[in-house]
């Protein structure tokens, strides 16, 4: 089956490396130098390197040629830059890192995530991570950098991976370190709930250590997170399909009257009943059970059920890198991660079925008793997982090009156990061959009660991957060189899945190989410092494709393309162009089939919450998507206001046979895919089968912009060495997401569904129309502080009437972090037992902050107070930190 996957995406230009310095100083040179050459006769340049370009090393020379002039520059990128001369939308500095009050490279990444987002491709995506401008492995090769060793962290948009041979879907963080560092860190983290409960710990030891080319870091982290229990909120979830009790409710086998002498006595027909309280050993009458016709017991066992599960996590992580040729380094990574999670899934429960001929059964006819037996644990949910990865990659230069080898491994395995109920065979033989000692309504010993009804899914991932990237330039134009970036890429991906549910035993596997050649090129167009096209300042296109060799689904292609025009050296206004077909994750298609018991959903079609058995694992039947998508950005970076920059981008994307999960049941989604849906004979939802399917279009616009400000604090101090050198630093950073159209349609002649107005194909409501994150933080002499409020708008799910509508609130939360690293503070400086030593403390959602769920009567329904949305709230968390 073939499948194209076009794809797009611009990039400003790849310079020649005699010319990459005054390409990369366009912001300040380039003005200078057109201005100087038009203007006189005998030239005098000055340069102020900016920020971004700190390490540029610059030579100029003026020489008189017939009453000419001719200025010659020379210079190198500095060191750890990204290829080609794209500016960065946002730099990081050291002493800015300092204030965000982060361990490591990877917390500092969760830090700036808001600014890293990407509004193409599937939203959510994580970002290109460069170290020192060449690509990593893995992130495990980064994730455990402490903060002291980055120089600086640079942020680019999506044209750039274009370069270093991704899709244009992502923004790209490069990471630059230091040249000299060593240090052996320890640190302990500790966090709790002021509601109570929740609690979090972590210890972590690593040694880095930093000699120019040479890189070791050898981590090792533990954390352990404490179960949380509904009745440690106060919240109960809705009784598991309504029949479900602990004292027993009973209907019929067939579904209608339980008894005609029954339906007599009460004047109605009786269809269920709850079980009357009776001593053990008494016989039931009839008459017992009138008081409890269609008035079943409803049960909450608040404490049986996990709002947050109990996990255990290992991670052990090594890095080695060196150079070894005078061209070429390389990198060695391995790490490993264990982790177990434990979650409680309500009370333990068996239906039994009661024979007419049972000498505690009153009635005429078989009948089934439902009922939760609490003098045993409750169900429990496990799970496992394993996971090893290896990497390998090599950079080096062959003449003027730059080259990359990367070479990765990967396995993981996962087991799950999912108790959904309890095997009550042996009390079943018990009842029915007619033991007298064995009441099926008063307390069941516990030896009938010993084995339960698992669900088993176990998977085994490999996969290994070689990457590779040539770049360089091709030849010269009078406006600049045409670069390109050649990354072809093989991928052999294997998953085994095995399930065993209700007793069936069920095997899938998928072996995925895939092969691509993407090529990038950048053409420049106009460039005013070579007096080429002067008056559209520099201007710069860029196409770029990729073909795909994809086993299972044959041929999927990439096109692309785009143009970045820069009419001041302050300001940018990047356009490109994507059409590419994605192939579904190997997960999706063949994830073990996993059935779990009382998950609380809200049914839209009955306006009530329920909780239901949820079918999860893969579907074979999955399609390859195919993305259409249109991006425009501006970028700008005012003269007058030093260290401020904005970027806005626009977003249009239009995603056929899209793949998404649908755990929600509205009418219209039910409607489209009713066998997902299983109800009983009352209508009443009791299983959602939650695997990926295709929908038939997704059309998603939106607007993103990023404002980010930050300016020295005061003089920076003189002769206290580079640590001290940096002095204080304040920011601000802005970021807002505007949705103006996020709709699916699900299958063909269905109606769209608007998750901006109304629509949902999740739990909570649709899509935010609007998001904003603030950020702020400033540090001085060794004192720290950091504010982050966040704000989203307010969502609602339209059902079929007013009442049972869901309306969810907007929500704004305010985190605050305040540190002391008590070596920077003057007047413990010389302190030995201070030097290197970090004490923190954090406050999540600071004014506890929930999201409030209310129908359409203004009641919220079971499963949908804030504790169930938030289980945490309110968190404080303090940390230690000591590096020797």
């Amino acid at each position: 089956m073939a499948d194209h996957d076009l794809k797009t995406g611009i990039l400003p230009p790849i310079g020649r490396p005699l010319l990459c310095p005054a390409l990369g100083l366009v912001c300040g040179l380039g003005s200078l130098l057109v201005s100087a050459s038009a203007q006189t006769t005998t030239a005098s340049v000055t340069t102020q390197p900016a920020a971004q370009n700190s390490g540029t090393s610059v030579t100029t020379s003026t020489t008189s040629v017939n009453g000419g002039e001719k200025i010659v520059v020379k210079g190198h990128k500095p060191a750890g830059a990204v290829l080609g001369d794209a500016k960065a939308i946002m730099q990081i500095q050291s002493d800015e890192i300092r204030s965000y009050g982060v361990d490591t490279a990877a917390d500092l990444l969760t830090a700036i995530a808001p600014e890293t987002r990407s509004g193409r491709g599937a939203t959510g995506n994580t970002p290109v991570v460069l170290l020192n401008g060449k690509r990593i492995s893995g992130m495990q090769e980064v994730n455990d950098l402490p903060f002291e060793a980055i120089a600086r962290v640079e942020i680019f948009t999506e044209e750039e991976a274009l370069r270093y041979g991704y899709p244009a879907d992502e923004r790209v963080v490069n990471i630059i370190t230091v040249k000299n560092f060593r240090a052996v860190r320890m640190r302990a983290y500790g966090s709790t709930s002021t509601d109570g409960g929740g609690d979090d710990g972590v210890l972590g030891a690593s040694f880095t250590k930093l000699s120019r080319e040479r890189r070791i870091n050898l981590s090792a982290r533990y954390e352990a997170q404490a179960r949380l229990l509904d009745s440690d909120r106060g919240v109960t979830p809705p009784s598991a399909s309504g029949l479900y009790s602990n004292a027993g409710n009973v209907t019929s086998v067939s579904g209608g009257s339980l008894d005609p002498a029954l339906d007599a006595l009460v004047g109605q027909s009786v269809t269920s009943a709850g079980v009357p309280s009776l001593a053990a050993g008494q016989i039931p009458t009839l008459q017992d059970f009138t008081a409890y016709a269609n008035a079943p017991h409803v049960s909450s066992n608040a404490s049986d059920y996990s709002l947050q599960p109990r996990t255990h996590e290992l991670k052990l992580n090594g890095v080695y890198a060196d150079q070894i040729f005078k061209t070429v380094s390389a990198s060695f990574n391995a790490s490993y991660t264990h982790s177990n999670s434990e979650s409680l899934q309500g009370p333990a429960r068996g239906i039994l079925t009661l024979p007419a001929d049972s000498l505690y059964s009153p009635f005429s006819q078989d009948t089934l008793l439902y009922r939760n037996y609490t003098a045993v644990p409750a169900l429990q949910h496990t799970a496992h997982t394993d996971t090893v990865h290896a990497g390998l990659n090599f950079n080096g230069d062959v003449g003027d090009w730059k080259w990359n080898s990367t070479e990765s491994f990967d396995r993981s395995t996962s087991s799950t156990n999912s108790q959904t109920g309890l095997d009550l065979s042996a009390a079943q033989t018990a009842l029915t061959s007619g033991l007298s000692s064995f009441d099926p309504f008063s307390e069941v010993d516990r030896n009938w009660l010993n084995n339960r009804l698992i669900n088993r899914g176990h998977t085994t991932g490999t996969s290994g991957e070689i990457k590779g990237l040539l770049s360089g330039s091709l030849f010269s134009l009078p406006a600049g060189d045409v670069s390109t970036s050649i990354a072809p890429t093989g991928t052999l991906t294997e998953q085994n899945a095995t399930s065993l549910s209700q007793g069936k035993l069920q095997r899938t596997h998928i072996s995925r190989d895939v092969g691509t050649l993407q090529i990038d090129g950048d053409i420049p167009i106009a460039n005013a410092r070579k007096h080429v096209l002067s008056f559209l300042g520099k201007l710069d296109a860029n196409i770029n494709g990729a073909i795909s060799q994809v086993s299972h689904f044959g041929t999927l292609g990439t096109i692309g393309g785009g143009v970045t025009w820069e009419p001041e050296p302050w300001v940018q206004f990047p356009f490109s162009v994507t059409d590419r077909t994605e192939a579904p994750g190997a997960t999706d298609l063949i994830a073990p089939r996993i059935e779990t018991p009382n998950v609380t959903t809200y049914d839209y079609v009955t306006g009530r919450s329920v909780q239901v058995t949820t079918i999860s694992g893969g579907n074979r039947n999955l399609q390859a998507a195919d993305r259409h998508e249109i991006s425009i950005g501006t970028i700008i970076s005012p003269s007058f206001l030093d260290g401020a920059r904005l970027h806005v981008n626009y977003v249009r994307d239009r995603n056929h046979n899209p793949v998404m999960s649908l755990p929600t049941a509205t009418a219209a989604i039910e409607d489209a895919f009713p066998d997902r849906y299983q109800r009983n004979s009352d209508g009443i939802l009791d299983v959602v089968d939650i695997r990926p399917v295709n929908a038939l279009m997704e059309k998603r616009n939106e607007w993103n912009a990023t404002f980010s400000f930050s300016r020295p604090l005061g003089k920076k101090p003189e002769g206290k060495g580079e640590k001290h050198a940096a002095g204080g630093r304040y920011y601000i950073v802005l970021t807002q997401v505007w949705r103006l159209k996020d709709t699916v349609q699900l299958r063909s002649g269905l109606p769209p569904i608007d998750l901006l107005n109304g629509g949902t194909i999740g739990g909570t409501g649709g899509q935010p129309r609007h998001e904003v994150e603030l950020q702020g933080g400033v540090f001085k002499n060794g004192f720290g502080f950091r504010l982050v409020t966040k704000w989203q708008s307010a969502t609602s799910t339209l059902a079929s009437t007013h009442a049972s509508s869901l309306f969810f609130s907007d929500l704004a939360t305010v985190d605050t972090t305040a540190f002391a690293d008590l070596g920077e503070i003057p007047r413990w400086q010389k302190r030995r037992w201070a030097k290197n030593f970090r004490v923190m403390m954090s406050v999540s959602n600071l004014f506890n902050s929930r999201i409030r769920a209310r129908n359409g009567l203004g009641v919220t329904p079971a499963g949908y107070e804030p504790a169930f949305l938030d289980p945490l709230g309110r968190t404080v968390s303090i940390s230690i930190r000591k590096s020797v």
